[in-house]
């Protein structure tokens, strides 16, 4: 292989690296008021092979899916990863191609993320907060 073919696929293979990496996950975060319950969110969702733009039209539409049952669209913050430690993770990679890390779950409603991450068919682990 010619030297310049050499460095311009190694350049261009870097290029191609930094890109699928940039903004590799969205953090959601809105505080609303749902039938008298108070609720304080706060998920993130990396991408494990999306298309970039699947990705973040799946950030904006979850983002959205608050606003249809009456609180405010959820804040959406793009990051290189998801925030550690986490209160637990849903691992749906093999599925779906996305990780889902929470953070701010009463203790109710973190007693059910196992059992919903195993009927998406995801791997469950449990965080440190």
């Amino acid at each position: 292989m010619p030297k310049s073919l050499l460095i311009s696929s190694i350049f261009a293979l870097l290029l191609s690296g930094t890109h699928a990496l940039a903004n590799e996950a969205c953090l959601l975060e809105t505080n609303a008021d749902f039938m008298g319950v108070k609720l304080d969110i706060k998920d993130c969702i990396q991408n494990a092979g999306m298309a970039a733009g699947d990705f973040k039209a799946q950030c904006e539409g979850l983002s959205q899916a608050v606003v249809s049952m009456g609180g405010p669209a959820a804040k959406i913050s793009y990051l290189s990863s998801c925030p550690v430690p986490f209160q637990a993770k849903c691992d749906h990679s093999n599925t779906a191609q996305t990780v889902f890390f929470y953070y701010k779950r009463s203790a109710d409603e973190a007693a059910g993320l196992e059992s919903s991450c195993g009927l998406m068919q995801g791997k469950y682990t449990k965080g440190t907060l």
